[in-house]
């Protein structure tokens, strides 16, 4: 018996298997100021993912939720807003719940341990905050220890663009399957990012912290 490999999806195949699956994501708190980024819906009742660093802030050495947090579809004008379920600063990883009256379409997770270097990978979210977009690159190295603020991370790296926007959204396979959040990149020495690199929280990470 022979089975038929799944195709790949053309790029433009991938943004609209997923588009209804990505947020934008607002965060504000008055006298603090607003912070923006992307959310991912991973379940139909409403459970979404994003970076910690998207719905918290810093102040005097402490972090604090953003007294607003809201999200917008990639079709609606309006934002909605969303409850924080739990967060963790260490893992960069926050569950957020919306009570929503549309149909929600949650993305598919994919398996980050089967990452090979070279393979196609996809950012889709808000980037610099001008709606829901899509970039392309390859992996670099599907798993690597990172020293990012002062703490070690296990990230996917990849050679995709991103911007501060792209905070919280989705790296996908050829497939559309969810492999990680895209989440950070690194500086030089001059405090100038480094174009070309990015990284993201593996999905396996982001699993057994929804878990626990």
């Amino acid at each position: 018996m022979y089975f038929l490999a799944t195709k790949p999806k053309s790029p433009s195949g991938i943004f609209n298997s997923v588009k209804n699956s990505i947020l934008e994501i607002k965060a504000e708190t008055e006298n603090v100021g607003e912070s923006y980024g992307s959310a991912v819906i991973i379940s139909e009742d409403g459970t979404i993912i994003t970076n910690a660093h998207v719905v918290t802030y810093k102040q005097l050495g402490e972090s604090h939720v953003f007294d607003n947090i809201s999200v917008r579809f990639i079709d609606e004008e309006s934002f909605r807003k969303v409850n924080i379920i739990k967060y963790d600063i260490d893992l960069d990883i926050a569950i957020l719940k919306i009570e929503c009256d549309r149909n929600l379409s949650p993305i598919k997770f994919g398996d980050d341990s089967k990452l090979k270097h070279g393979d196609s990978v996809y950012a889709i979210g808000n980037m610099s905050n001008y709606g829901i977009s899509i970039t392309s690159g390859i992996v670099s190295i599907p798993h690597i220890n990172v020293s990012y603020e002062d703490k070690i991370r296990n990230v996917i790296q990849c050679d995709i663009t991103i911007s501060d926007g792209n905070s919280g959204g989705a790296l996908v396979d050829q497939n559309g399957k969810l492999l990680g959040l895209t989440t950070f990149r690194l500086k030089d020495k001059s405090n100038n990012v480094i174009y070309g690199i990015s990284y993201s929280i593996p999905a396996g990470t982001i699993m057994e912290y929804i878990k626990n």
